[in-house]
């Protein structure tokens, strides 16, 4: 995303491409609508744009430098760099951590300052990765998200010269032409992996895909060799130039009008806006008028191209922050959304005019500006953490206290954090239940493994199967509380991660989650030869499916895991009597987060019965067991009262996260559990 290098960001240089300036524009205005929910749901290709044309315009460079020096001024290259990107990204993110210490819930805190010192290291993408971030979900996304792309960019900025320099060098005694051909062939090569890799890593481990540069190292290359190519005089010529250019720019929005976060991406589909770029950038070398520059070239897309880069950084804090400011359970209104944009514009504007033009005019000793570009990244990472410390949250509780009470029919909520919370807000995500700390659910999504974990009386005369996804594994600590008190009782659990039981085709990071129909296949086999007395099925009603992947896709949504129960029902041993539950309320956003900000006032993070509990759903359930002589176990009213689903009981905190139970309160309703298994038909 970042400008062209050198003078070729001035428009009155010989070397400045309108179109390449138009085409920037047209990328943040993709992505920003995207972003915002004005429009284009696959706006986010916005950024494989800016990665080719930034792949352009920098290898263009420096394969110039070389045939006219036979070198790369190594420091040069990197002061400019320096020069270009740090201040606008150490302004932006300052402003962005001050402002995101003060509206982010506290329990936020420490992410946030986390991924400000990842940003301000130049390695935000890695952070995210390792996080197992989803950019395509936007479940409370971090205000420092969007840096995961200026991370790519600088870590290809420092290792791409390099490259070059050592491929140069290997030719050295070749002509200019075969030293071409060599780079040409060596970046192809490079191309042909790096797509590959992201290929693969998208149907393995999407974040990683998403995210890091070796998997998007081919997107940048990719554009290397269109400048290279352009270089060397392999331009396209006359009216040819103007229809590729043309169907490139329709690729590029094809891609921002058809993909959304639903899209195995990067995988394959990132072909379509990336191919897409490199026909506009390369075709338009040939100047035809008649070409995409007659659109890229109007006044709105230069202004947008000129300011793209603050543009960029600038959108997304303004986007992020009051949402969660106000909480995920109520969306931005489209004035909102529109008017954070329009001070982006601003914003971008002045930071442009005032921050990243005058620094990058500056001239003076390339050592001495990278230096005090390491410095400027010091002080601002200094000034994040003490920041950080300072507004640390002090207590997260308020100082009032709650007795422990025992689950009923409807739930009496505490309507504040008492002292003595269990369990704690700040430790609440951690403690999820012995039989997941023991490894006993699946939690990779490529692991199709059947754990042969065996709780409670391993020679008891009863045994129990619990099956399903992490909603299913969330009362784990409700079935063994139940099993110690009863005794005698076998508990097998057989549950993996956003794998639902129930024998429908479910999504994962946007692609069909394969191994889910694997490993619900040897659990039935697993099934059939334990020959359980009772199996015990639950799981979220909310997991994306292939044929429905939007929630919006209700009637067909209801249809196929109707159809789907109804087989996995069927599927069941014969033996064993059954209990399908009904799921668990789901929240917005984290519950221990929203407590955090809301101490005094638990209701603020509760939501209406009608909200959380999707009751025309639990009614299709109930008929489709019912209907293949089972029972159907709905445990809603030890959750929600009338209207409302609230979040504390007594002094035990109901949720970990945005709808997984905590263990001490899936304990405590051992009985509701118990209850499900006897009844069982």
């Amino acid at each position: 995303m970042t400008a062209p290098d050198g003078d070729e960001m001035t428009s009155t240089s010989p070397a400045f491409r309108l179109d390449v300036h138009g085409l920037r524009g047209i990328a943040v205005v993709l992505v920003l609508a995207e972003h915002a929910r004005l429009a284009f749901g696959g706006g986010f290709v916005g950024v494989d744009v800016f990665f080719v044309i930034s792949g352009f315009l920098i290898t263009g460079h420096l394969v110039r430098e070389l045939e006219q020096r036979g070198r790369i001024d190594l420091r040069a290259f990197w002061a400019r760099r320096v020069r270009r990107i740090l201040p606008s990204a150490v302004v932006v993110a300052l402003v962005t951590a001050v402002a995101g210490l003060v509206l982010v819930p506290p329990l936020a805190h420490g992410e946030l300052v986390e991924a400000a010192v990842a940003s301000l290291l130049s390695v935000p993408n890695l952070y995210f990765a390792s996080e197992g971030t989803d950019y395509l979900a936007g479940t409370a996304p971090s205000p420092f998200q969007h840096y995961w792309s200026l991370g790519v960019e600088e870590q290809f900025y420092l290792l791409w010269p390099l490259l070059l320099l050592l491929v140069w060098r290997l030719g050295d005694r070749s002509s200019d032409r075969r030293r071409t051909a060599l780079l040409i062939g060596t970046v192809v090569v490079l191309v042909g992996l790096s797509l590959t890799l992201a290929v693969l890593l998208t149907d393995r481990s999407q974040p990683w895909a998403f995210f890091s540069l070796p998997s998007r190292t081919w997107e940048l290359a990719l554009g290397g060799v269109a400048a290279v190519a352009v270089h060397r005089g392999a331009v396209i010529k006359g009216h040819a130039a103007a229809v590729i250019g043309w169907a490139g720019l329709a690729g590029i929005l094809l891609a921002a009008t058809t993909f959304g976060e639903t899209t195995a991406y990067p995988g394959t589909a990132v072909l379509l806006p990336v191919i897409g770029a490199v026909a506009v950038v390369w075709s338009g070398a040939a100047g035809h008028a008649s070409g995409p520059v007659a659109l890229l070239g109007i006044r709105p897309f230069q202004y947008f191209g000129g300011i793209s880069y603050a543009l960029y950084l600038w959108h997304w804090p303004l986007l992020v922050l009051p949402q969660s400011a106000i909480g995920l359970a109520t969306p931005l209104p489209l004035w909102a959304r529109s008017a954070a944009l329009a001070a982006a514009v601003v914003l971008a504007h002045l930071t442009t005019r005032y921050v990243e033009r005058p620094f990058r005019s500056v001239r003076g000793s390339d050592v001495r500006t990278v230096l005090l570009g390491v410095a400027a990244s010091a002080v601002a990472i200094a000034v994040v953490l003490g920041t950080g410390m300072a507004t640390a949250p002090r207590m997260l509780t308020s100082d009032r206290t709650a007795a422990a009470v025992t689950p009923e029919a409807p739930p009496t909520f505490t309507p504040f954090v008492p002292v003595g919370l269990d369990p704690q807000l700040d430790r609440a995500t951690e403690t999820t239940s012995a039989y997941r700390r023991a490894g006993c659910h699946v939690e990779s999504s490529s692991d199709t493994r059947v754990n042969s974990c065996v709780l409670g009386d391993r020679g008891g005369a009863l045994t129990v199967a619990l099956v399903g996804d992490s909603h299913a594994a969330h009362w784990m600590p409700a079935l063994e509380a139940w099993a110690e008190r009863r005794g005698g009782v076998r508990v097998l659990g057989y549950t993996k991660n956003a794998c639902t039981m129930v024998d429908v085709k479910v999504l994962t990071s946007g692609r069909p989650y394969r191994e889910c129909d694997v490993w619900r296949a040897a659990v039935l086999e697993r099934l059939e030869a334990e020959a359980p007395d009772v199996v015990l099925v639950a799981g979220s009603a909310h997991l994306p499916l292939v044929d429905a992947p939007d929630e919006a896709d209700r009637g067909v949504r209801t249809g196929l895991w109707r159809e789907g129960l109804r087989r996995t029902l069927a599927a069941l041993p014969e033996r064993s009597r059954v209990s399908v539950l009904a799921d668990t309320p789901e929240f917005a956003e984290s519950v221990p987060r929203c407590l955090s900000a809301n101490l005094d006032d638990t209701d603020a993070c509760a939501v209406g019965r009608r909200v959380g509990v999707d009751s025309g759903w639990v009614a299709s359930e109930r008929r489709t067991t019912e209907d293949a002589g089972h029972r159907y176990v709905e445990l809603t009213a030890w959750f929600c009262s009338a209207t409302r689903c609230g979040v504390v009981s007594g002094n035990t905190l109901l949720y970990r996260d945005h709808g997984h139970l905590t263990e001490a309160w899936a304990r405590s309703l051992w009985r509701q559990i118990g209850d499900a298994v006897a009844e069982a038909r």
